[in-house]
């Protein structure tokens, strides 16, 4: 799965309208490599620290991941991905698939004819999607060949575990810049859900980088409108 090939260089980052929402050329090129190949492959970066001064002349601060995107034009323009306060059920799906959702589970559904995978981002609530059919799995994942059973299951967002002592667990993530997780990053994510159900104990098992966050975003109510164009709802993505 190549996720990190670039789709972006560096000359065409919208530097201008970054400026807009407190981001400057400096703070992008001073992000992390994970971050860099992220926001070149036109993934999302991690949350990011968002602030300025709205059409009304009233200042905003919040955090969000961004990413970049081609307008119809041919220009590149920012995609905003802020915290929203609850899932914005936009694809119609069942409680019992929300349910899986927020357990940290993949889902499977069938979208206008064609099968998606989807999955939820829980710093920003946000669900993500990826047609099945268009997800590329190599043939070799560290040095393990893959069956052409194996690479369907990971097409359906299922864990799969390689090699001879089946030690090595990789699994779809579309939260994930590289596209997929392994054994490690499966069990950290595992450890951060146990964190966010159980508060009282958080500490004994490793917690979430972005932990506070998830007390940002329910302080973060109001909607806030930077111009005509770019106005911030619990809901949507901003596109610059």
């Amino acid at each position: 799965m190549n996720m990190s090939q670039d789709k972006f260089k560096e000359n065409e980052i919208p530097y201008k309208q970054l400026e807009l929402i407190g981001i400057s050329k400096k703070d992008i090129l001073s992000l992390n490599k994970e971050n860099l190949e992220a926001l070149f492959a036109g993934k999302r970066t991690h949350l990011l620290p968002i602030k300025g001064v709205d059409d009304k002349g009233e200042e905003f601060a919040f955090k969000a991941k961004i990413s970049l995107y081609h307008k119809e034009n041919g220009q590149v323009g920012i995609n905003i991905h802020p915290i929203r306060p609850e899932i914005n059920n936009e694809y119609d799906l069942k409680e019992k698939e929300l349910h899986k959702l927020r357990n940290g589970e993949l889902v499977t559904k069938t979208l206008q004819g064609e099968k998606f995978v989807i999955q939820l981002d829980k710093e920003t609530n946000e669900l993500l999607k990826a047609r099945s059919k268009d997800i590329s799995i190599p043939n070799i994942i560290k040095d393990v060949s893959l069956s052409n059973a194996e690479k369907d299951a990971l097409r359906q967002g299922k864990e799969v575990f390689l090699g001879k002592e089946k030690d090595l667990v990789v699994q779809l993530d579309l939260n994930n810049p590289r596209g997929i997780a392994f054994k490690e990053d499966v069990l950290k994510k595992q450890a951060i859900e146990y964190d966010r159900i159980n508060p009282h104990i958080r500490g004994t098992i490793q917690s979430d980088r972005n932990n506070n966050e998830y007390s940002d975003y329910l302080k973060n109510k109001e909607k806030v409108s930077v111009n005509d164009d770019l106005k911030i709802s619990k809901k949507n993505n901003i596109k610059l």
